[in-house]
């Protein structure tokens, strides 16, 4: 390296920064974390340094601590971050065949969305229902948590500590009379998504369209994104939910296998 390089190095390195940076790094490679001291004993930082940056982090989110166990993870809104970065590059490229090949069966419209933190998803893709009324969605449209499948289906498989997290956050508006508002209700339904595999929307959050979704995971079996169908209630009617919740599901996990989650 050059004297120049060096200097510049110099100049603008900012210790704590990049001390911030290698806890990251060091918690990215161990997802079901680590406490304090292990972190201190891996990176060979001082206890005072490490304890200043990782409360700063946990301040603004970006780390979590279990208070039982003592482990530091990153946090849904580090997770999320770096789901964002590689959404055109990956999840939406790995997802695309699969939400053509769902739209084929059952001729709905098909969309793909993740979590955004304690009140948001967001909408990453849709493949347009083959009937001639459908509804279409942009890319980046916004969601509610409660009130939609989107929510629901990765709420349900979150770790039951982020699930409570973000669950105590939210604020359950009330958009059409079908939409829950009560949070014992909303937690007992999250039961039954987990139980059947994947999460239905009863015209909740916009009357007279139903949605039927299940989750998407990664290698590490953690929740990801949705995959769903839209459709007005004539076209999806209560009797079937449970026929094309199962597809929906089957379709989802193929998704999961190509993010690398093992289906036991």
């Amino acid at each position: 390296m050059s004297k120049e390089s060096n200097d510049v190095k110099s100049n603008y390195n900012v210790p704590n920064l990049e001390r911030g940076l290698l806890i990251i790094e060091l918690l990215a490679s161990h997802t079901q974390g680590l406490t304090l001291a292990e972190i201190i004993d891996a990176l060979d930082i001082s206890k005072t340094s490490a304890f200043r940056i990782i409360n700063t982090l946990i301040f603004k989110n970006y780390l979590q601590k279990n208070e039982t166990t003592k482990k530091i993870t990153l946090s849904r809104k580090m997770v999320t971050l770096g789901i964002s970065s590689m959404n055109e590059q990956s999840i939406v490229e790995l997802s695309i065949d699969v939400m053509r090949a769902l739209r084929d069966e059952l001729k709905e419209s098909v969309m793909l969305g993740i979590i955004l933190g304690a009140k948001k998803g967001t909408i990453l893709e849709q493949v347009s229902s083959s009937y001639p009324v459908k509804l279409f969605v942009e890319r980046g449209t916004q969601f509610n948590l409660h009130s939609s499948v989107g929510g629901k289906s990765i709420l349900a498989f979150l770790p039951d500590e982020e699930a409570d997290r973000i669950i105590k956050q939210m604020s359950l508006a009330k958009y059409t009379k079908n939409t829950i508002t009560s949070k014992i209700v909303f937690r007992e339904q999250l039961k039954e998504v987990k139980e059947q595999g994947y999460a239905i929307d009863n015209g909740e959050d916009i009357q007279g369209i139903h949605c039927i979704g299940a989750p998407i995971f990664n290698e590490y079996g953690y929740p990801v994104a949705s995959l769903w169908i839209t459709a007005p209630h004539g076209r999806l009617p209560h009797e079937d939910f449970d026929k094309k919740g199962k597809i929906i599901s089957k379709y989802a996990l193929e998704i999961s296998a190509k993010l690398g989650y093992v289906i036991s």
